[in-house]
């Protein structure tokens, strides 16, 4: 598997992405997410994104004539529309306006609908941790791959929840995973890998479980399982109406059934530690209870409790020092498109 420099790497995708036609400014945000998304580990929502993020360019699931706008505002809320605009370009601007918000007057809720594919909602919970707030997200998908508990048809999308919680020295907590069992880029990149699935995630199109993704694929297709049994299917439900409906957005299923596959409903929050006590005594009581989890004894087979966040900041490390290491395929594609668009300056790899 190849391994390439982080900046060099941000530069050439950055590079495929305006010659794919993605304005400058904002194909440099989209892609400090994406090379992001690789140094902590999540290649799911990794650079093997700018490929499809061009396809969505060239069959119009995003439309770069438009700008995400403020369809309705209040003190301390805002409906956004993306119009279906880059993802990540919207959710930044709601984001940005939830905090403004909660600096203002101690809580912003921001909604967003009608928004292309947005990556990891880590990046948005962050936003807020970096200013001293606490963040929390929710995604509604545009594409209905998973069940709820009991079912064996796809209801509603892998539907990410997150939550931010600041703290000092870089320690922040940063919560982000999928409500299915496993998240689509993390059964892409095994799938890529040739290793296998876990138990628990997948239900073929009979509605009986499987490992295998060729059987899950079929046809006919089956689906993913929730997460923790009715109690993740009660927490993916809800992420489907804050992002879906409370957006406007609607159901994401629907947008599939229009062909609108990547359209992302979209809950965003910020509140600020502030309203409850002052941030440093916060502060203080957060890092007693890292160094209360760090000492006690671990099970058998473990040699440290991680807290959510911290591998990724381990990994970003490593992978800024070594190179980031990408899948065959993936750096295939990007090379392709670089013949494709004239993109002449590939960095080298190891």
């Amino acid at each position: 598997m190849p391994k390439v420099n982080h900046v060099k790497l941000h530069d050439f995708c950055r590079q495929l992405l305006i010659g794919g036609g993605i304005p400058k400014a904002d194909a440099g945000l989209v892609t400090d997410l994406l090379v992001r998304a690789e140094l902590r580990g999540y290649a799911g929502h990794g650079v093997t994104r700018v490929n499809q993020y061009l396809a969505f360019v060239r069959n119009k699931t995003y439309d770069l004539s438009a700008r995400p706008v403020i369809e309705r505002e209040g003190k301390v809320t805002a409906v956004l529309d993306g119009h279906h605009y880059i993802g990540q370009i919207a959710a930044h601007m709601a984001m940005n306006l939830a905090i403004k918000k909660a600096q203002e007057h101690g809580v912003g809720i921001v909604t967003l609908r009608r928004a292309g594919h947005t990556g990891r909602l880590a990046d948005y919970m962050e936003m807020a941790t970096a200013q001293g707030l606490v963040g929390m997200g929710a995604v509604c998908t545009g594409s209905p791959t998973t069940t709820l508990y009991g079912g064996m048809k796809p209801i509603i999308g892998t539907n990410p929840v997150a939550f931010g919680i600041p703290a000092r020295d870089g320690k922040q907590i940063i919560l982000d995973f999928a409500t299915a069992s496993m998240s689509m880029g993390e059964i892409q990149k095994r799938v890529a890998k040739n290793e296998p699935i876990p138990d628990g995630v997948l239900l073929d199109g009979h509605g009986k479980p499987t490992t295998d993704f060729k059987t899950f694929r079929g046809p006919p297709r089956g689906v993913f399982m929730p997460f923790g049994g009715y109690k993740g299917s009660g927490v993916a439900l809800v992420t489907e109406i804050l992002g879906g409906l409370l957006s406007g957005n609607g159901q994401g299923k629907n947008w599939w059934d229009k062909g609108g596959h990547g359209i992302n409903g979209v809950f965003l929050q910020a509140f600020a530690v502030e309203e409850f006590q002052e941030l440093n005594s916060f502060y203080d009581r957060v890092d007693e209870l890292i160094a209360f989890i760090k000492s006690t004894k671990l099970a058998p087979g473990f040699t440290e409790i991680l807290l959510p966040g911290e591998a990724g900041r381990r990994r970003e490390a490593l992978q800024q020092k070594h190179g980031v290491e990408l899948d065959d395929e993936t750096w295939s594609e990007l090379v392709g498109l670089a013949a494709e668009l004239g993109v002449t300056e590939v960095p080298g790899c190891s």
